[in-house]
Order: structure tokens, then C-alpha cells, then sequence
């Protein structure tokens, strides 16, 4: 990032059109969910409105940030639901911008499982883990003190999930389908990656259940085909969409015993459904280092696919159009690129020079900083956007 694109512009794979559910897209460069800390107790704000309007193109698809789903899905600080009243009613002014701006917005459903600290949770009561085993992820997460300062503190110990609790983490992800429905996103996205609470089932590293939600990869993968199913039922199969890891290590998750029969029996699975599309983490993804290189060596695995496959963890425009073009991939989703250049479809029309990222805005405060505040190409014509 920060350094000007080469070449792409001659083959613009990325500007094509395509079918994604119910919308015709009049490009495949797709804004990818991030979390990025700007909601203020638990609702989305006018700062997030103006940040997502930012990024919205006539006919372009943005993913939000990760949505929790119920109040113990929540694993930072700042984040967002879609479990209240007043929660989807602040979401409503973030989708009718959106839309004014002639874009397609799909929630992203999230829970983070045993990815949280007790501070976060309900009574401060345990996190919930797929898994017998009760230590705690090994690394720091950020909370807020009672002077409103941030501070850093080791992730709680979770507790195991009983299988009587299993349907209610199903019912969690089709209420938030049903609220995003009313908050007036267009579909879902339900998040299945990166060692949140239905990644930590599908992989054997962390899943030792001995039930029917563990042990074969069918029986991992089980939960995710039942949240899948539900929000299927609850707004439809074009309208939802499932993100899938299965060669992550994020959140200790991983790396699966065999993440090439996983990925096959994953995709095979949801490709039934007639989704939106599947969107796959690819194998060399990281979230610290820019040193990327896309995997089209999985490509026969989604060789005769029925759903549009999105693909994303660092592409750059060159490989994004190399992507679309082999038919290796339907859409590429941009994440940290799009954080730093609002106008990235510009950008990549015209093989402009891209703005660098500040990567210790992220993940932020209340503020504009590092959020809402990277130039346009055109600052005239972009700027003060109107939600």
C-alpha cells in the first residue's frame, strides 16, 4: 500500500458486471467487513454512516464491519449489534445513505465466542467456547476503564458451550438476519471465519467435542450448515452470504489437520444453498504483514461452482483483475486498501497513486482520525459527502 498501481489498468477484470443474489453489480471490487471500533454503546453513529457513504459506489457491494449478534457476541470495545430496537433503528440512517449513493450493503452476523473478556459480557459472565478447554486466548485485548481510558488486559477464560445452549446461538444469527432486514440492509453476510465462535467448530485444533458438533468434519462444519440454514429461511438463500477460513490460524484457531478436505467439504456444502456468494479468507491472508500471494492452486475445488466465489487478505488491482480473469474468483474484497483510499474504485479505474495507511488509526475512537479524514482524488467533488 502507498505505492502507485502498474499494468492493471490495461485489463480491468475488476470493472465488470455481475449477478450477486438479487443486484446486478456494475463492478467486483468489494469493500471487505472490518472491524474498526467507531460505535458507541453498541449503536452505529453518524461518523459510521459518513464512513461507509465514503466508500459506496453506484452498483458496488460493501460488507459492514462485524455485527454482533447478541450481547455476549461482543469481543471489543466500540462495536456494533443488531439484537436491539434501538440498535437497528441506528443502523437505518447508515443503510438509506448508502443506498443514496446507488450501493448494495450486506451485514456481516458476528459472534466472537470465546475471542472476549468477561468485562464485555453479560454480568461479566464467562465467554463460550466450542471447546473443553479453558484457556484463554494469549494475547491482550483492549477495554475501556472506568476513567475512560483504554487498557490492555488478558482475554478471560471461556467456558465450555453445553449442546442445549446450540440453539439459541443458531436463533441469535436468524433474529439478526430478521433486525438487519428492518435496519434495511439488503442481505447478510454470516461470519464463519477467523476463529469466531463458528470457525472455532469447524477446526480440530480447537473443536474437542464429542458430540454431534464434533469429531468429523461433518459434524464440526454442522453448526455453521444450521446457522446458514436458518438465515437462508429467514430472508433467503439471495440474500445471504456465508465468509469462510479454512486455512486460517487466526484467534488460535487453526491450521485444521486437513484445511483441503475442509475447504472442499465446506464449499461443497454451501454452494447448495444458492447463495449470494461464498466468501473465502485465502490461504496466505495475514493482518499484519502486506507480503500477500493469492492461492489459485484451490481453484478446482470451486472449478464448477454454482454461488460467485469472493476472494480476499490483500489483493493488490493487478491481482484482483488476475483473480477475476483465470475464473479463479467472481470478486475480490478490498479491506485495509479501502480503509486508506474511500475512492478505491476510482483509483483503480484510472491506476492512480494510492494513499498509505496509518495502521495505528484502525482501530480508533469517537473521532474522524485515521477514519473518515484520507483524501479523495477529487476533493472538490467528494468531499462533505451528504448521508
Amino acid at each position: 500500500m502507498g505505492d502507485a498501481v502498474n499494468g492493471g489498468a490495461a485489463s480491468m477484470e475488476l470493472m465488470k458486471p455481475i449477478q450477486i443474489g438479487d443486484h446486478q453489480l456494475q463492478h467486483r471490487m468489494v469493500l471487505c467487513p472490518m472491524t474498526r471500533c467507531r460505535a458507541r454503546d453498541t449503536l452505529a453513529t453518524p461518523l459510521m454512516t459518513e464512513y461507509y457513504c465514503q466508500r459506496a459506489t453506484e452498483g458496488g457491494l460493501l460488507i459492514s464491519e462485524g455485527v454482533c449478534v447478541a450481547a455476549n457476541g461482543h469481543g471489543f470495545v466500540n462495536t456494533a449489534g443488531i439484537y436491539t430496537s434501538e440498535q437497528i433503528e441506528s443502523w437505518k440512517a447508515v443503510t438509506q445513505g448508502v443506498h443514496k449513493r446507488g450501493a448494495i450493503f450486506f451485514l456481516q452476523l458476528w459472534h466472537v465466542g470465546r475471542a472476549s473478556h468477561t468485562e464485555l459480557q453479560p454480568g461479566n459472565a464467562a465467554p463460550i467456547s466450542p471447546t473443553s478447554n479453558s484457556v484463554p486466548l494469549p494475547w491482550r485485548v483492549t477495554l475501556i476503564d472506568a476513567d475512560g481510558k483504554a487498557t490492555k488486559q488478558m482475554y478471560s477464560a471461556p467456558r465450555p458451550l453445553h449442546i442445549d445452549e446450540i440453539p439459541q446461538i443458531i436463533q441469535y444469527f436468524r433474529n439478526g438476519a430478521k433486525n438487519a432486514r428492518e435496519a434495511g440492509f439488503d442481505g447478510c453476510e454470516i461470519h464463519g471465519a477467523h476463529g469466531y465462535i463458528l470457525d472455532a467448530f469447524i477446526k480440530d485444533t480447537i473443536n474437542d467435542r464429542t458430540d454431534a458438533y464434533g469429531g468429523s468434519i461433518e459434524n464440526r462444519c454442522k453448526l455453521l450448515m444450521e446457522v446458514t440454514q436458518a438465515v437462508v429461511d429467514e430472508i433467503g438463500a439471495s440474500k445471504t452470504a456465508v465468509r469462510i477460513s479454512p486455512f486460517s490460524v487466526y484467534n488460535s484457531v487453526g491450521p485444521d489437520s486437513n484445511p483441503e478436505a475442509l475447504f472442499t467439504y465446506l464449499h461443497s456444502k454451501l454452494d447448495k444453498f444458492g447463495l449470494a456468494y461464498i466468501h473465502l479468507t485465502e490461504p496466505e491472508f495475514s493482518f499484519i504483514k502486506d507480503n500477500f500471494k493469492w492461492a489459485p492452486q484451490y481453484a478446482h475445488v470451486t472449478k464448477r461452482r454454482i454461488t460467485p466465489l469472493l476472494v480476499s487478505g490483500g489483493h493488490t488491482l493487478d491481482t484482483g483483475n488476475e483473480a477475476i480473469g483465470s475464473g479463479y474468483a467472481d470478486l475480490v474484497g478490498y479491506g485495509r486498501t479501502f480503509i486508506a483510499n474511500p475512492d478505491l474504485v476510482k483509483r483503480f479505474a484510472k491506476d492512480a497513486q494510492l494513499n498509505t495507511l496509518n495502521s495505528s488509526t484502525i482501530y480508533g475512537d469517537y473521532t474522524a482520525r485515521g477514519y473518515t479524514d484520507y483524501p479523495f482524488l477529487d476533493e472538490e467533488a467528494d468531499a462533505g459527502i451528504e448521508a
